[in-house]
């Protein structure tokens, strides 16, 4: 019998924030599908989590144990002296957020080993993940903020760039972290203390101007049936300059909305603005299963930006379609039922060899 895989964890400052992700997706589809709970631990290896029913479990990393597994030609094989196959996989709902998870590697993973998944594919994951390249590539197409990436090839060049030609006002952010980590708000006496920060967790930074007097606004989508569905437009309330780990994960209260306006009070003409950039991004970038996208509102020059994009959001962003009647068990079966075809790896035989030979 073929089953709905199910695989959260993976080494992501974000690991435990995709166990309650995976987690709440399986309690909520347990009554429906026959669910495998697959556990990609600190250490990038896959382990069989079926048994496992509360999220404590997995509180202390070194107390974990597990039965390692190998996903390979669309099964899962038991890891003993041999390989023994477990079961054939109907398909997989990625809710690895960050890291190898979100960043592409794992979807290729997936491709190679003819497992069906539901999230988008290699290549635009790996640009969605990238905020600076996401928003060279997307700049003919929807406003963003000016900014710079840093690294260590361009460090002196690109911080003599800032000190030069950017405001005052900075916000210094991971380029290719997820959930605030790292963000800071900072300016131009202090900046380069938080790149430094920045390059021990990740491989660049972003600087960009901060928009002080701003309104952020979040959108998921997701393609049934060729049909792009648009989720109701949330407003995040933050007591800070930008939206905090803690205030999406610790402190808000999804379900209650106490951090967060949903629908966003917004007018009909910023409604249709978001909307549109939501569909050609998604588009654009050839993306599959739910995708939130995230924007910052100047009031002052009544600019709306796009920030960046989430492949594999929170809570899978259920509580965004939740208002436009669309629930958490029909949510996922649409996911589920607009699967992209595995990639086809062709070969022919060109005859190359034997002539080099002969």
């Amino acid at each position: 019998m073929k089953r709905l895989c199910v695989i959260f964890g993976g080494a992501s400052c974000e690991h435990d924030i995709s166990i309650i992700t995976g987690m709440q997706l399986c309690k909520n589809l347990e009554t429906k599908y026959k669910i495998e709970k697959i556990y990609l631990g600190l250490d990038n290896n896959f382990y069989l989590a079926t048994h496992v029913d509360n999220i404590s479990f997995f509180e202390n990393k070194s107390k974990i144990k597990l039965k390692q597994i190998i996903l390979h030609d669309g099964a899962i094989y038991l890891k003993n002296l041999v390989f023994k196959k477990y079961c054939d996989i109907l398909c997989v709902i990625n809710c690895c957020h960050g890291g190898v998870g979100e960043n592409g590697d794992l979807n290729g993973f997936f491709a190679v080993n003819k497992i069906r998944s539901t999230e988008a594919k290699s290549l635009p994951s790996h640009i969605a993940m990238d905020k600076n390249l996401s928003k060279t590539l997307l700049k003919d197409i929807v406003p963003t903020i000016k900014g710079i990436k840093v690294d260590k090839r361009n460090y002196k060049l690109a911080i003599d760039e800032i000190v030069k030609n950017f405001n005052g006002e900075l916000i210094a952010k991971p380029n290719s972290l997820g959930s605030s980590i790292g963000v800071k708000a900072v300016n131009k006496n202090d900046f380069v203390e938080q790149i430094d920060a920045i390059l021990q967790m990740d491989d660049s930074a972003l600087i960009e101007e901060r928009i002080v007097n701003k309104i952020e606004f979040n959108q998921a989508c997701i393609l049934d049936n060729d049909k792009l569905v648009l989720s109701a437009i949330e407003q995040p309330i933050s007591k800070d300059e930008f939206l905090s780990f803690d205030e999406k994960y610790i402190s808000s209260n999804k379900n209650k909305g106490q951090d967060r306006i949903i629908p966003a009070k917004i007018s009909k003409s910023l409604k249709n603005k978001i909307d549109d950039y939501t569909k050609n991004i998604y588009t654009t970038l050839n993306m599959n299963g739910i995708v939130r996208i995230d924007y910052i509102y100047d009031i002052d020059k009544k600019i709306l930006y796009f920030n960046e994009i989430n492949t594999i959001p929170g809570s899978m962003a259920f509580y965004l379609f939740e208002p436009i009647g669309i629930d958490y068990i029909t949510l996922i079966d649409k996911l589920i039922d607009n699967i992209i075809d595995t990639k086809k790896y062709l070969y022919f035989d060109s005859g190359v060899l034997s002539k080099k030979l002969h």
